[in-house]
């Protein structure tokens, strides 16, 4: 008896783990870069829908959002983690600086929710205010899950533990960011809805 039941609970094992390989999303529409591709699936991993849906296609374009890593400093961006654009042909792109590329993938997969929100492309200050409010739970989100995240060596994970705890010692509230959004003058030019 005790040989089916290992049997059986083996077989079970099996069955869950292809069943999980088999629903795990395709990014390859958004994708080829493995760094990319696993921040995608660990936004999957804590269910993170919205982003993904919007990722996938459900946005404005009605088509998937590329993403890529870039030298943004030459494109002229160079005081940007990440921006979202529009190609010649109308759909979005998603490029982060090419400074990211080590560094861990959830932090990486906090800046494609920031700006998975800019689809919408409105150009407002609310608009930025949302962004920063999803990539900040986002990571808390994370590092909730796997504390150690907090500690890694990067300057991105410095960043999201500095606006975390910004949105921590505001209960919760984008108040504090919100002024750093205010007063930053690479948004200086949005509008106020």
């Amino acid at each position: 008896m005790k040989l089916k039941s290992r049997v059986i609970v083996l077989f079970s094992a099996l069955v869950l783990m292809l069943f999980n390989i088999a629903s795990a999303a395709d990014f390859t529409a958004n994708t080829t870069q493995p760094v990319l591709t696993d921040a995608l699936h660990k936004l999957e991993t804590m269910n993170n829908r919205k982003v993904l849906d919007v990722i996938q296609g459900n946005n404005s374009t009605h088509k998937p959002i590329k993403i890529m890593f870039r030298n943004l400093e030459v494109l002229g961006y160079g005081t940007c983690e990440a921006v979202t654009a529009k190609t010649a042909d109308g759909s979005l792109v998603i490029l982060i600086s090419s400074n990211y590329k080590t560094a861990p993938v959830e932090a990486v997969a906090c800046l494609i929710a920031h700006e998975s929100v800019h689809h919408e492309n409105t150009k407002t200050y609310e608009e930025e205010v949302r962004a920063w409010n999803t990539e900040v739970k986002t990571w808390i989100s994370f590092t909730e899950v796997n504390p150690s995240l907090k500690t890694a060596d990067s300057k991105l994970v410095k960043r999201l533990n500095y606006l975390s705890k910004l949105y921590k010692n505001d209960g919760n509230q984008m108040t504090t960011i919100a002024g750093i959004i205010a007063n930053n003058p690479a948004y200086s030019t949005l509008k106020r809805s």
